[in-house]
């Protein structure tokens, strides 16, 4: 017996056919059934079959979508996924790199993405979406397709192809979303799964089309994403024999070594009553030795990129959330340029890392190893949508990888390792090559052996500190801290007892800091000595320095970062040349062997420096004046005034609040130090009687002259240069500090500073 739709659809046709419409603006279907929301609501749900014969006939000038067809197939669905896991790959990627590359902002997450970030997040998004859709979509369908074939309603099937959208959609932005900074996990989920339904119907559809289509897309992404993958990947680990394409040169080598954290009154070298560093006053011999070199900055960052760069660290900009961006090269970007083969090892795995700029052209750049790791489980950990899937993985008790644990630092066994092992390749290239072909190198060390934690190597001498050696807990400034507020906190009666307790800690740590200082000497005068017994410095300039000092208590204070007292700002520099020759009547450098030089100078002044020494009479772009004045026949020349800042940076989760940014300046001049604050009145040290800086004589009347015309030198050094506009100083820094009149005090107390 036919249905009612039948018998309606039957009346419909006969009055079609004979065109016997008996109402006004009647048409092919009577106005009595032309119900335009009824006709759209039953083409939306594909459902023509129920308006009957005459709305499908030719005659009715309407042609409808196919009928749906049943769950997809394994290949459509699959290629779907692949396409999907592409694009959000590369959505994450771009999510990720713009913040750093467009916008110009670090966070401590960012310290560790590997050199094969390009490819990495593509391939992890495809994995995690695969295996997300194989375990949700797949068994979906199956249940779906196999309602299907036993003729069951139709219903299970639109839905799976729902869901089958909905998760792919998911997944499209998931990803991308997590990689956003400062978006919680739950938040980022939340707003991906409605994007995925609002979007589902776009990414699955089910007409014979799109299942072809996906077939295509996915078969493009398993094709082209290996070859853009090996690309990545190729162009990352071939980055230094590309350098080696360029033109040779058969200037001087350089040898640049950084000991983070080692403050000059510590060092033998410079009269310091413990024997902390025999091995570098013997090289110290061998070349100039500058009494009074001056950091520009009390921690790391800024110190290293005014040394590559020239620029003080307010033209700079390099800061806890800000890498260096500027258009002014590196010294290193120079030497390259003209032939050099450059490589940088830093110990200091977080100011030092690349990501800051300060790896800029190097060809070999190392400061974590895991960020040159090839791996499945770095290539999950370099994409957010990867890490968040092992993270659920290990909370649902699966034997997935765990997180990597980034080194604070790395020692100097290890550099020192990797150091040869670069300077091997190079000799090899080197030699295998025509003498035309000789290049000369760059390599830069950095040693964080002195830096908190101060616990010397194992099986290291133990000449100072007496006792075992403590917990790492015990051995850093926080110790220091700590003891300080104690002291301040409690009553009366308690006070001395407090500052008994705080001077044994300072003992502590001061003691075990010359212990890591005498290892670190050690361990380069080895290197060193077993460079020399190669042959490898008999071309090579040596330049040894340091980023900034420690303090130990000096003013309360501890560890660095916190002021421009001597303490932080005192820094060795010993600049020995090739040793071709040394020692005999033919050498071409025996009148600068043991030369002393006590005129302060500045780190800003070693790049313009090198460049004269290494490249003469190519053009010179970096600022300042070269050191070479300062042994030249006349003796040492007039110092100029030198110019050392610092930027108290609370860091709250990856992000830095510029409003609280506290600054200090000082300069150097006349032999006296002035330091100028943002929170307290102005200081005054006279740098010849008052090495510790324990006299403040800026309140004396017969000062105030020198502080005026001091003032009036550290306006001229913050002028920024000709050439470098205002545009180029970041925009949302804290405004320069009004040398003639103080701020107003910022609120609260100062907090300890990050670890750099």
């Amino acid at each position: 017996m036919a249905s009612r739709e039948d018998r309606h659809g039957a009346r419909i046709e006969d009055r079609t056919v004979s065109g016997a419409s008996t109402e006004r603006g009647a048409g092919p279907i009577g106005s009595s059934l032309y119900q335009p929301s009824v006709l759209l609501r039953h083409a939306m749900k594909g459902s023509v079959r129920s308006l009957g014969p005459a709305l499908t006939a030719p005659a009715a000038g309407f042609d409808p979508a196919p009928r749906a067809p049943g769950a997809p197939g394994l290949s459509s669905l699959l290629g779907a996924t692949l396409a999907v896991g592409a694009a959000a790959g590369f959505l994450e990627l771009a999510a990720m790199a713009i913040p750093i590359h467009v916008l110009h902002r670090v966070g401590l997450s960012t310290l560790r993405i590997s050199r094969h970030v390009a490819w990495m997040i593509p391939v992890a998004e495809v994995l995690v979406t695969v295996l997300v859709v194989l375990m949700l979509v797949a068994p979906v369908l199956a249940w779906s397709a196999w309602r299907a074939g036993r003729r069951a309603p139709a219903r299970p099937v639109s839905w799976a192809w729902g869901w089958a959208g909905a998760v792919l959609g998911t997944m499209l932005w998931l990803g991308p979303l997590l990689a956003v900074r400062g978006l919680h996990a739950a938040a980022a989920l939340t707003i991906a799964v409605c994007a995925g339904i609002r979007s589902r119907r776009l990414l699955v559809r089910p007409t014979p089309g799109w299942q072809r289509g996906s077939c295509w897309a996915g078969a493009i992404v398993l094709g082209g994403l290996p070859v853009y993958a090996f690309w990545q990947w190729d162009r990352v680990v071939r980055a230094e024999e590309r350098a080696w394409s360029g033109p040779a040169s058969s200037a001087p080598n350089l040898l640049w070594i950084v000991m983070d954290t080692v403050r000059a009154d510590h060092m033998s070298l410079h009269g310091y009553g413990r024997p902390t560093t025999p091995q570098l006053e013997a090289w110290a011999r061998q070349g100039i030795c500058f009494d009074q070199a001056r950091s520009a900055a009390p921690w790391t960052l800024p110190s290293h990129v005014t040394m590559f760069t020239g620029l003080w660290p307010f033209e700079h900009g390099a800061r806890v959330d800000r890498p260096y961006v500027g258009a002014s090269p590196t010294l290193a970007e120079h030497l390259a340029a003209h032939g050099y083969a450059t490589a940088g090892f830093a110990g200091n795995t977080g100011m030092c890392n690349a990501i800051y700029g300060v790896g800029r052209g190097f060809d070999y750049y190392v400061e974590l190893v895991l960020n040159h790791e090839v791996s499945v489980r770095t290539t999950m950990l370099n994409s957010a949508l990867g890490t968040w899937a092992l993270y659920l993985g290990r909370r649902l008790g699966l034997p997935v990888p765990a997180p990597f644990v980034i080194p604070h630092r790395r020692l100097a066994p290890e550099l020192i390792a990797h150091s040869r092992d670069w300077l091997e390749r190079v000799c090899r290239r080197n030699q295998a090559g025509p003498p035309a072909s000789r290049r000369p190198f760059f390599l830069f060390v950095n040693f964080m052996d002195a830096h908190s934690p101060y616990l010397p190597l194992p099986g290291a001498t133990q000449p100072f500190w007496t006792g075992p050696y403590p917990e790492r807990r015990q051995a850093i400034p926080e110790v220091g801290w700590r003891a300080v507020q104690a002291r301040d906190a409690a009553p009366a009666d308690r006070r001395a007892e407090r500052q008994r307790e705080l001077d044994q800690v300072t003992r502590r740590l001061s003691d075990l800091y010359d212990d890591c200082l005498r290892g670190l000497d050690t361990q380069l005068g080895n290197f060193l000595g077993g460079l020399r017994g190669q042959g490898l410095l008999e071309e090579t300039w040596v330049v040894i320095t340091s980023d900034h000092g420690e303090h130990f208590g000096e003013h309360d204070q501890f560890g660095h970062g916190t002021s421009l007292y001597n303490a932080l700002t005192h820094v060795p520099l010993i600049v020995i040349p090739p040793l071709r020759g040394a020692g005999s009547a033919t050498d071409p450098f025996a009148a600068l062997r043991g030369r002393r030089i006590g005129v302060p100078v500045s780190h800003r002044e070693l790049a313009v420096t090198l460049t004269d020494l290494l490249v003469p009479g190519a053009d010179n772009p970096f600022p300042g004046r070269s050191l070479a004045r300062h042994w030249g026949p006349g003796g040492p020349a007039a110092p100029d005034p030198i110019l050392s800042q610092m930027e108290e940076q609370h860091l709250e989760g990856e992000e830095v609040q510029s409003d609280r940014v506290l600054k200090r300046d000082s300069v150097i001049d006349e032999d006296h130090l002035l330091i100028v604050s943002s929170r307290n009145a102005p200081e005054l040290y006279d740098l010849l009687e008052d090495r510790q800086n324990l006299r403040n004589l800026s309140g004396q009347p017969a000062q105030v002259a020198r502080v005026e015309r001091l003032m009036r030198a550290l306006d001229r050094l913050r002028q920024p240069p000709a050439g470098l506009g205002a545009d180029a100083i970041a925009d949302d820094r804290t405004p320069p500090i009004d040398s003639r009149q103080d701020l107003h005090a910022v609120a609260g107390s100062p907090q300890k500073p990050i670890l750099r």
